[in-house]
């Protein structure tokens, strides 16, 4: 096995310990939130297509909004294991209200640029996915621009088969660490841990658990997430 090769192993075992030792400790709040993900890819030709996704993040387990997001994106396939990518996002972004009178706090206006590779070891698929952040921040009081970096290693072991394919159940990990091009760089680190299950050739639905760094304190997230990809190229 070269080095290269080596050194991602080892990086996706460093994952799983982290998120098994944040998985059991208490977040500092007292409290669990929950975040409901949907995401889809349409592929439209053999180099171009469509990313779009839609999150909802709650402060607590039961619905307290905390955020919203609205992600899409243009992707140029470079090859079947690499693309880039180009899109808009709007997050609204909530103060802890019971009531949820007080409305959005602060809304963001981004634009996003990203480089994604997977390769595979074994039953192993990695993906590492590059991105880059420009973001217009907008609340009563005050209006920010801010730059940031963003790199994610993710690592996805299918379990009852050798491959992702209909009807694989399968564990997904990855941590992402942002990066702010300002006087204080660290902005955040997430860790996550899921089962997966593809039932379909196109979909598939993950649970999972995510840690969220931010400074010094660290809260914990449930997760539920629906991946579902289109393909309108015409079949050969």
């Amino acid at each position: 096995m070269s080095s290269s090769l080596f050194n991602q192993y080892r990086c996706s075992i460093i994952i799983v310990v982290l998120i098994c030792k944040a998985s059991f400790g208490q977040s500092p709040s007292g409290t669990t939130g929950n975040w409901f993900m949907c995401f889809n890819q349409t592929r439209l030709y053999n180099k171009w297509s469509i990313h779009t996704e839609a999150q909802y993040r709650s402060f607590e387990i039961t619905p307290n909004s905390e955020q919203q997001l609205l992600r899409g994106g243009i992707n140029y396939h470079i090859n079947t294991s690499a693309f880039t990518s180009i899109g808009y996002a709007y997050v609204g972004n909530y103060a802890f209200d019971k009531e949820q009178l007080s409305g959005v706090q602060v809304s963001e206006n981004r634009i996003w640029q990203q480089f994604l590779m997977r390769n595979n070891i074994g039953r192993c698929l990695f993906e590492h996915r590059y991105r880059l952040e420009q973001r217009w921040m907008q609340s009563k009081n005050n209006n920010r621009y801010l730059n940031r970096i963003r790199y994610l290693l993710r690592v996805t072991v299918p379990l009852n088969k050798k491959e992702i394919e209909k009807n694989t159940f399968f564990l997904s990990f990855y941590d992402e660490i942002f990066i702010n091009l300002s006087a204080t760089p660290f902005d955040r680190n997430r860790l996550y841990g899921a089962v997966g299950y593809q039932f379909l050739p196109n979909a598939n639905i993950q649970l999972g658990y995510l840690a969220q760094t931010v400074n010094t304190t660290t809260k914990q997230y449930l997760q539920a997430a629906v991946f579902y990809n289109i393909d309108f190229r015409k079949k050969e």
